[in-house]
């Protein structure tokens, strides 16, 4: 697993815990002392509900676990340092849970409840006001990564505190964009389909990315290339950001030792190498100019033209899928040659362990025998 989608996972983790927060009314926050309540006054009816999701410590040590998970075989974690990694884990998201009760909780409504009358996104009035209530959180949220990770650092090794710290950097590098995003909204510096965890003009590209855009662009091309600069493109050609975790999996399927993971980061290189030069300005385009009549065949299908009736679905897109796979016949070829290659520095013993470990996992869950 590579050290960006460790991050990832732990960013999501960390936002589950915060969609936890002690979501919890109390009859203080908004009745009047004493007051009595009739069941059925329209009033009292319309008053949010005194008790609701609570963060527990059950859930705290449960993320503890799938976090440890995740980070077990990247450290390779001892059965103790994982006892003690998870402890560290529960104990400081209870902590930042308890400190920020009232925040979180008054942060989650608000979320829930735009998000659901906007279609799941943040209208710019809605926006700023979200940002403007996050304030606290954000260095709640950095003081608990540097209490994490210093916790867990008593914990592990020089060598996997070297791995911790370039992780967390990684992390707090997310929490940043974050903090720079909710800026963004307090200023009314809003994009289209706003979203807390997400905003598209986090690394939207400037319109001109390949050239002047034409004054003349339609309405429905602009929005479809905004689109697959936004979202798709980067994805569809950085196909060998991908490979660094396929080697990373190799290495532990097959139990490599020091001098096949030497040749496995190798041949990884080498083929990094050649895919940086497969990718041209050039092929860039090619592909951008596929995905964006790609994204607009759902609105040419709406046409009355019955020739154009189910536009997507018919002809023209397996015709324009077929020129889209020949466009990046290069890149999938290099693909398959990295996996081949690497497929090919595991010894007979090695291949016959691995996938004896292999059917046994399946056994277990029912798989009698294996197609492979």
């Amino acid at each position: 697993m590579n050290a960006r989608w460790f991050t990832f996972r732990y960013c999501c983790l960390l936002a589950t815990m915060v969609v936890f927060v002690s979501v919890v009314r109390s009859p203080a926050d908004d009745s009047p002392a004493g007051a009595a309540e009739k069941p059925d006054d329209k009033d009292t009816l319309m008053k949010p509900t005194e008790i609701g999701v609570r963060f527990t410590p059950d859930m705290a040590r449960a993320i503890g676990i799938a976090m440890t998970r995740e980070m077990k075989p990247r450290y390779d974690l001892s059965d103790d340092q994982v006892k003690g990694v998870q402890d560290v884990i529960s104990h400081q998201m209870m902590r930042l849970v308890r400190d920020n009760e009232k925040t979180g909780r008054d942060m989650i409504e608000f979320m829930v409840e735009t998000t659901i009358a906007n279609g799941g996104s943040f209208p710019k009035e809605a926006a700023v006001k979200f940002a403007k209530m996050s304030k606290p959180i954000v260095p709640a949220l950095r003081k608990f990564f540097k209490n994490s990770a210093a916790e867990i650092g008593k914990k592990l090794t020089i060598k996997q505190r070297l791995k911790l710290t370039g992780d967390m950097a990684a992390a707090t590098a997310g929490l940043a964009v974050f903090e720079n995003r909710m800026k963004r909204w307090k200023k009314g510096k809003v994009g289209d389909y706003a979203n807390p965890f997400y905003d598209s003009d986090d690394n939207a590209p400037p319109d001109d990315e390949d050239g002047p855009v034409d004054p003349n662009e339609s309405p429905e091309h602009k929005k479809a290339r905004r689109r697959v600069e936004r979202y798709t493109l980067d994805y569809q050609l950085n196909v060998d950001d991908r490979w660094d975790d396929y080697v990373d999996q190799a290495i532990a399927y097959y139990q490599f030792d020091e001098a096949q993971k030497a040749s496995a980061r190798a041949i990884l290189k080498d083929c990094k190498t050649r895919a940086k030069m497969i990718k041209t300005p050039q092929l860039r385009h090619a592909i951008k100019e596929n995905l964006i009549l790609q994204n607009m065949a759902y609105t040419v299908a709406k046409n009355k033209d019955s020739r154009l009736k189910d536009f997507n679905r018919g002809p023209w897109m397996y015709h324009l899928y077929s020129s889209y796979e020949k466009l990046k016949k290069p890149l999938s070829e290099l693909t398959k040659e990295l996996k081949r290659r690497i497929d090919g520095l595991p010894t007979t013993q090695q291949r016959a362990a691995a996938r004896e470990a292999a059917r046994k996992a399946f056994a277990e869950k029912g798989v009698k025998q294996l197609p492979i």
